[in-house]
């Protein structure tokens, strides 16, 4: 049987679409609807029905998930097995990470991490979707509020500070607010996209909940660009607005420690040398940045 085929099959299995599961495959929406059709005929039967939930699984599509899953996992654990067997950190590493952390936290270091490890190439995945470590999509992961639910092990290594800013010329214009009625007499530039921002935006409304909204936005691109063109104040990660001279902090010792960063990896896939060699790097780099990441580096 075409293993391709299966993990096709799968990820339609977990998505629900076959759009969807050609994006985390990066595949194409008729590649992967004619590999279902494929492996239906092969297998001779219907794996999926279609319903107002979208696809959804036979009963023989139940019975086949269960154990095209064993199968993938079996075939990580031989694939982690010979793997494991060279002491040379060589091959390629997936590393799903946000834009601002690679970009802004370890893109500056990774020269030292190359020149240490010539023979291990990182692939950085930072597109916004959830990857799947299981489905192979990373190898490791960074993610930011939780650890997931993939039964990846790892741990915490860092916590991001979050803090309010302004550009040196909105801050020459408005006398920037020292206590809660203050805040009346100013703009923020507000989230656009409150569910993958619940937890900021609920504390940037709470602090600044005086303040007119000047506009909002979905990015922290845009946010940033917005702030440094004197829009108004916004609340953002530490670590970027920091690296900008033209912006100052609000309140400088308030800050909300908002996120933890979770660093993990499949349990099968940790003691391999690459994956290994970028785990204790970016591991003794959040050590080495603590103060940094969390914001209290700069004040």
């Amino acid at each position: 049987m075409d293993w391709d085929l299966c993990r096709t099959f799968l990820a339609v299995a977990e998505s629900g679409s076959y759009l969807a599961a050609a994006r985390r495959l990066r595949s194409s929406h008729p590649t992967v609807s004619r590999d279902i059709a494929a492996l239906e005929a092969q297998l001779g039967t219907k794996l999926f029905v279609r319903s107002n939930e979208g696809l959804t699984l036979t009963a023989q599509g139940r019975r086949f998930r269960e154990h095209t899953t064993a199968m993938e996992a079996a075939a990580l654990r031989a694939e982690a097995a010979v793997s494991a067997k060279g002491t040379k950190a060589r091959g390629l590493v997936k590393f799903s990470i946000g834009p601002t952390l690679a970009a802004y936290w370890l893109m500056p270091h990774m020269a030292s991490f190359i020149a240490e490890h010539p023979d291990v190439q990182i692939e950085f995945v930072t597109h916004p979707f959830p990857v799947s470590v299981r489905k192979r999509e990373a190898d490791i992961v960074l993610r930011i509020y939780q650890s997931g639910d993939e039964n990846l092990v790892g741990r915490k290594i860092a916590r991001l500070g979050v803090g309010f800013y302004a550009s040196r010329d909105y801050a020459a214009r408005h006398p920037l607010p020292a206590s809660r009625d203050d805040w009346k007499h100013h703009s923020v530039i507000g989230f656009a996209d409150r569910a993958s921002n619940a937890e900021l935006g609920r504390w940037s409304d709470h602090v600044a909940r005086q303040a007119s909204v000047a506009m909002r936005c979905s990015s922290q691109a845009d946010m940033l660009a917005a702030v440094r063109a004197g829009v108004g104040i916004c609340a953002m990660s530490c670590i970027v607005a920091d690296a900008h001279d033209d912006l100052i902090r609000v309140s400088p010792h308030k800050l909300a420690g908002i996120s933890d960063i979770w660093l993990l990896a499949h349990p099968d896939l940790i003691d391999l040398p690459p994956v290994r060699a970028v785990i204790n790097f970016v591991t003794q780099r959040s050590r080495i940045d603590r103060e940094i990441l969390s914001g209290g580096a700069k004040v």
